[in-house]
């Protein structure tokens, strides 16, 4: 009798925690990157994987993949965390370590944000944000060039001179 069948007849076994972390960021990783504008398939993941790999990088089956996926198999090897983020573009780290899981979470959400709500509003706003800079700097200049003026004794600062100044290019001091 297999170690499962003998759990089953016990009842559930109690889920390997570390498992499950593993599942649930594996699952993060299918959620949220995306290059193909689609949820990668288990056979994509293996395939790519298999392609990427050099002599005596280990391999995955979809089988396995699935099983590190659902959170229903423990301990995968440093070459398989390796290949797994090599493939997905997360540090090795992602997989063991809660700071950095949580730092490539938030910027994995913040990209997914971006392409979900109308990347066109985000350029908009940016194209905004650069006009009203643009306006901004012009009225800095203007400000500083009638600071200028009021430094060197013009008092119809606020008003457009009428007439050109007596002395062309050169200053009233």
């Amino acid at each position: 009798m297999s170690d499962s069948e003998e759990t089953g007849a016990e009842g559930p076994s109690r889920p390997d925690p570390e498992a499950e972390r593993l599942g649930h960021r594996l699952e993060y990783l299918f959620t949220y990157v995306q290059p193909l504008g689609r949820r990668y398939t288990l056979n994509e993941v293996v395939d790519g994987i298999r392609t990427a790999a050099r002599p005596g990088d280990p391999t995955l089956s979809t089988g396995r993949l699935w099983a590190l996926v659902k959170g229903r198999a423990g301990n995968p090897t440093v070459g398989t965390l390796r290949a797994l983020g090599d493939f997905f573009g997360v540090p090795q780290a992602y997989f063991i370590d809660d700071e950095v899981a949580d730092r490539v979470t938030a910027q994995l959400a913040l990209v997914a944000a971006m392409r979900a709500n109308d990347v066109r509003s985000v350029a908009l706003r940016a194209a905004a944000v650069a006009t009203m800079s643009t306006h901004g700097v012009d009225t800095v200049r203007s400000l500083i060039e009638r600071s200028g003026l009021i430094a060197n004794g013009r008092p119809d600062v606020g008003q457009q001179p009428e007439s050109p100044d007596p002395a062309p290019g050169g200053s009233s001091v």
